[in-house]
């Protein structure tokens, strides 16, 4: 049987009227697309909002209408003071909908995905994983950014290339064509010999142990902070190991010389 990915818990369901403002992103203008939408498969049950999300939800839909500029923070305050005139009964039954609603959702959401063939499951399982390792990378790549990890420096072709790509695109008039002035680069590139390519694989030598030591020393660092899932599988301390052996491996592959083809 299919697995049904569910929904993150029903007890976070928004936040109060009192307290930090609610933040409504919408964009009525242009709608998005569900994964099941944009593979072209039936729309998916959506999953009920409580009921001071789907007034505001409605309230700001029909400003909208009037004018494109409004803004939820403009706007959101002034139907948190409408939602706090409502009558008591009415928000009670506005409630007791909702939790009906939220008790049939799973069911529906069940029905959904057995409604789908076994081809269009395996297809939207795919995308999703494949979203979500996008989403991973993305949030990889910040985290990486922001404990400040050591960038790899380019090869010695890269190096090559942003010494003569200045030299060569200034001779262009006008603006110059970046796909032919790569082009001639490389044939520049290809016909120089080992002799002249050496400055350049000395360079790439040179700043990529450079690398390999700041990078040793920001794994150290991150593993230190308890951060050891931002480093490489093999920087990653073995547990029963003492502090002077876990990183000894490491620090001894920086001693050595890189092996250069």
């Amino acid at each position: 049987m299919y697995a049904i990915r569910m929904l993150p818990s029903f007890s976070n369901l928004g936040r109060k009227v009192s307290g930090r403002p609610l933040i409504i992103s919408v964009n009525y203008a242009t709608k998005r697309l569900s994964i099941e939408e944009k593979l072209g498969f039936p729309e998916r049950p959506k999953k009920p909002l409580p009921p001071y999300i789907d007034y505001c939800q409605k309230k700001f839909a029909e400003f909208s209408n009037v004018s494109q500029k409004v803004l939820p923070r403009e706007i959101i305050p002034k139907f948190a003071e409408e939602w706090k005139l409502i009558d008591k009964e009415t928000k009670t039954k506005l409630m007791n909908e909702y939790r009906e609603k939220l008790q049939k959702y799973p069911d529906a959401l069940q029905q959904y995905y057995l409604s789908l063939t076994e081809a269009q499951r395996l297809e939207l399982e795919t995308v999703r994983n494949e979203k979500d390792a996008s989403a991973q990378k993305r949030k990889l790549r910040l985290e990486n950014r922001k404990t400040g990890k050591p960038i790899r420096p380019v090869n010695q072709f890269g190096i090559f290339v942003k010494e003569v790509f200045p030299k060569v695109s200034a001779g262009d008039s006008g603006k110059p064509n970046v796909q032919a002035t790569l082009k001639d680069i490389c044939k520049r590139w290809k016909n120089l010999t080992p002799e002249e390519k050496a400055p350049y694989k000395l360079k790439f030598e040179v700043a990529d142990q450079e690398y390999q030591k700041k990078l040793v020393e920001w794994e150290d660092e991150m593993v230190r902070q308890g951060k050891a899932n931002l480093v490489r599988v093999r920087a990653r301390p073995i547990l029963g190991l003492d502090d002077s052996k876990i990183f000894s491996k490491e620090t001894e592959r920086i001693k050595k010389p890189m092996k250069t083809k």
